[in-house]
């Protein structure tokens, strides 16, 4: 191989590596990061009263209706799944008697209270979880 092919493919091999990074740099956000506010937990400990309490239990621990949404079970029974995932799960099922029920709004402040319950960090941004479009990947760990 000459040497200007070789660096022709040394250079290709380097953008195409750059571009790999940057594409899988969005998929390494995790909830870890920060992706709901103190706010919007707040809101979400509301909505959750409201709507889930009866089944989970005001203290998230769960009960004969419905599981835990704290605790080392719950997190590692979705961890590595999205948190786009859990919240279409959850509009897809919750509440049991009425699914589907939560706005897009209420649901994503419910998440934020599950994981701020979770001891997840709060950030500068709210959670805005699109139920239409996946979006950025936000993992759950």
């Amino acid at each position: 191989m000459s040497a200007s092919m070789t660096t022709r493919l040394t250079v290709a091999l380097g953008v195409l590596s750059v571009a790999t990074v940057a594409s899988t740099g969005a998929q390494e956000r995790s909830i870890a990061d920060g992706v709901y506010t103190a706010e919007q937990a707040a809101r979400g400990k509301r909505e959750y009263t409201e709507n889930c309490a009866t089944c989970h239990a005001t203290n998230l621990r769960g009960g004969e209706m419905g599981p835990g949404l704290v605790g080392l079970a719950f997190v590692s029974g979705w961890s590595g799944e999205t948190l786009w995932s859990l919240a279409d799960f959850t509009n897809a099922t919750m509440p049991q008697d009425a699914p589907g029920k939560l706005s897009a709004q209420g649901l994503n402040d419910v998440l934020a209270f599950i994981l701020e319950s979770n001891d997840y960090p709060a950030g500068s941004d709210e959670l805005a979880l699109d139920l239409d479009n996946e979006g950025d990947p936000i993992l759950i760990d």
